[in-house]
């Protein structure tokens, strides 16, 4: 038996040296245990290990681990408590009597005891992973670890998926920043939840996200159909600057050294895209504004992108002191086919000290054309109606297409209601001849549905709404002989997913919310809702109809950043329209699983948005929150005092994914464009 324990101690020190730097040995004198609550291990250090390694061994929460001497298994710890005592402590003498003692540098040479709790047992041997259900050994070797693999293994990492930073121990990257935290791709089918105030690096850490993703680093995206589509809902122009290189200051409070390691780590597997999709939101206030007289579609969106990329990308270039060298603009006219018609834009531009790129832009300007919509579609795009409006509209719009009765606007069906809507008032007959014929047919439905006036109002007030949007039927300057050309027709959204990974060179796609908020008259939050519940729901059909015809399609992966404009908590809204847009998510999360098509969610404040979010989303990554809101999570009560005090771009996750549920990591600086534009614009007038 000695013998045996003796081989048993020396392979327990080979295997702690082999997998990381022995610190101490669990207690001889302290007893370590297991019952049914977990085990607990004592150790104690050296005062020469501990102060050299005080940032791995000091904290509460900090991870180390050890080697079990009976079993050769390496089993991770979590610290939760760490004692140090003065030597005069320690001999239980009192201090010396005098009013203020002096600093003795002998009283701190003790060592320091350490009580820590059994995590996951790894067996180098055969590689699984189980959970630590027996007492640890006397003497068993603790180590820092120092092997990434072995890191991942004893903490329940996983080893592969999308990148999202290092791992930390409070605020700090844990194992020197070595230890890169992935989250497996088929976790963001399950979707995601991103919590965090106003300044808490939530937009630095989903533009770094929306980076790993175009990477294709460490998970599987070599085939076709693995590489998912990244689509983001953008309703502050956060994300279109995502290609230009990023400006990193040396700010107050940055361990500057720290950051940059961690970029040096980063930035040799993980690079920012080298161009964008841009879906551009238009109005007819655009073309009205650009358009002055007679053109085609082609010339028309040169000059719309020409203007777009002016104002986007070339003033905030120009104003941080770099210069474009090179510009190219061309208008893909694919139109004919039933396809796409967009501009590509090729940019070269200086940073200085001899460093240039290029980027590439396809921007494909969107907007609705309201004879080609079916009745459904249409009246799904307005979550305003009421149940009533969109039950008698509905039949309206059916009984007039199987009649053959065209309306070319919607300013059109808009003028019919509303004159149908006066001459019902007026008692007159639909057979008045001043009626048009397709106004006399709209005046005869209403009376046959026998549609009540507060449905009818609410049909009106609500058509017009989106007329004010500019959104509908836009229409440029052109010949008469051309009329059916005038008009921009709706891209086709399921062209542009299956185009995506081959013309348009699977580049992240950013709908430019703002961009429609900025030249819509109408109201920016119907606006720019109409728009991202429009493509939200193609994008689900194409998935549906991929699915069901048993095609194979790539993953597709949506970020709702400012979630809470789109998908409001009750009470923030109408019932008409959080009923809507709450059913919409919920059928488009829940079908969408199985079908490879995931949501980001972003927002600040779990209390923001629709509570059927906080159910949909199987993984939540929390940053730094206010203590009123982070009660409303099921967040364990030992991280709930760091996240009021996480500092920028550390949070926690909780997933299903991670063996332990839960972890804390840092995301490093932006990897791509990310710009405080008011700040540049301040230095701007100030030179």
């Amino acid at each position: 038996m000695y013998e045996d324990l003796k081989k048993k101690i020396e392979a327990a020190e080979n295997i702690a040296r082999e997998h990381g730097v022995i610190i101490g040995r669990v207690s001889r004198s302290a007893p370590s245990s297991i019952n049914e609550e977990g085990g607990i291990v004592i150790f104690d250090v050296d005062p020469e290990v501990y102060f050299t390694n005080f940032e791995d061994i000091a904290r509460s929460g900090g991870y180390l681990a050890v080697v079990d001497i009976k079993s050769g298994e390496i089993i991770s710890l979590r610290i939760i408590e760490v004692t140090r005592e003065d030597l005069l402590a320690q001999l239980n003498l009192p201090e010396f009597t005098t009013s203020l003692p002096r600093p003795e540098a002998t009283g701190l040479l003790t060592r320091t005891r350490v009580k820590a709790k059994p995590l996951l047992a790894y067996n180098p041997e055969n590689g699984v992973v189980s959970v630590a259900g027996y007492v640890i050994e006397p003497q068993s070797p603790i180590i820092k670890p120092t092997r990434v693999d072995t890191i991942q293994k004893i903490l329940g990492l996983p080893t592969q998926g999308v990148f999202l930073g290092y791992v930390t121990i409070g605020d700090q990257p844990a194992f020197n920043g070595l230890t890169p935290l992935y989250l497996p791709l088929k976790a963001f089918y399950q979707h995601v939840l991103v919590l965090g105030t106003t300044g808490s690096g939530k937009t630095t850490l989903l533009k770094n996200l929306v980076s790993a993703f175009t990477s294709c680093y460490n998970f599987e995206c070599s085939l076709l159909h693995e590489k998912p589509s990244i689509i983001v809902m953008d309703p502050n122009k956060d994300y279109v600057h995502l290609p230009l290189k990023p400006l990193w200051e040396k700010t107050a409070g940055i361990n500057w050294d720290l950051e940059k390691k961690l970029l040096e780590n980063t930035m040799k597997k993980i690079r920012r895209p080298k161009g964008l999709v841009i879906i551009l939101p238009i109005t007819q206030h655009v073309i009205d504004r650009l358009i002055t007289e007679e053109t085609t579609w082609v010339k028309a969106i040169r000059i719309i992108a020409d203007e777009y990329f002016k104002e986007t990308y070339k003033s905030v270039i120009e104003r941080v002191g770099w210069r474009i060298t090179d510009y190219n603009i061309e208008v893909i006219d694919q139109s004919s086919k039933g396809s796409l018609r967009y501009a590509c834009i090729e940019a070269t531009i200086d940073y200085g000290n001899n460093e240039k790129d290029s980027i590439e832009l396809f921007i494909i300007p969107y907007g609705f054309r309201f004879k080609y919509m079916e009745p459904r579609e249409f009246i799904e795009l307005n979550p305003f109606f009421t149940q009533q409006a969109k039950d008698a509209l509905y039949r309206i719009l059916i009984r007039l297409r199987k009649e053959g009765v065209i309306f070319n606007t919607l300013n059109e069906l808009y003028e019919a209601i509303q004159q149908a809507k006066i001459l019902k008032r007026e008692r007159k007959q639909a057979t008045t001849p001043v009626i048009e014929p397709r106004r006399n047919k709209i005046l005869e439905l209403i009376n046959s549905f026998a549609i009540h006036k507060a449905t009818l109002d609410n049909i009106i007030r609500q058509i017009g709404s989106m007329i004010d949007t500019g959104f509908f039927d836009i229409k440029i300057p052109c010949k008469e002989t051309q009329e059916k050309d005038c008009y921009l027709p709706e891209p086709s959204i399921e062209v542009i997913l299956e185009k995506h990974l081959t013309d348009l060179k699977g580049y992240p796609i950013v709908v430019d919310l703002e961009y429609l908020q900025e030249n819509s008259p109408g109201d920016p939050t119907q606006a720019i809702s109409i728009a991202a519940f429009r493509i939200l729901n193609k994008i689900f059909l194409w998935k549906l109809i991929k699915s069901r015809s048993r095609e194979i399609s790539q993953p597709v992966l949506i970020l709702m950043d400012e979630a809470h404009r789109f998908f409001p908590s009750r009470g923030a809204a109408s019932t008409e329209y959080i009923e809507h847009v709450s059913a919409m998510i919920d059928r488009i999360a829940r079908l969408g699983r199985a079908r490879r098509l995931g949501i980001i969610f972003s927002t600040h404040s779990p209390k923001d948005v629709h509570d059927i979010i906080l159910q949909l989303t199987n993984t939540k990554i929390i940053l730094r929150m206010d203590k009123s809101t982070i009660n409303v999570l099921d967040i364990p009560s030992e991280y709930k005092d760091f996240i009021i005090k996480a500092s920028d771009r550390v949070g926690l996750i909780r997933t299903h994914a991670l063996r332990l549920g839960y972890t804390t990591f840092r995301t490093p600086l932006p990897l791509g464009g990310h710009y405080d534009l008011s700040a540049i614009y301040v230095a701007e007038k100030q030179q």
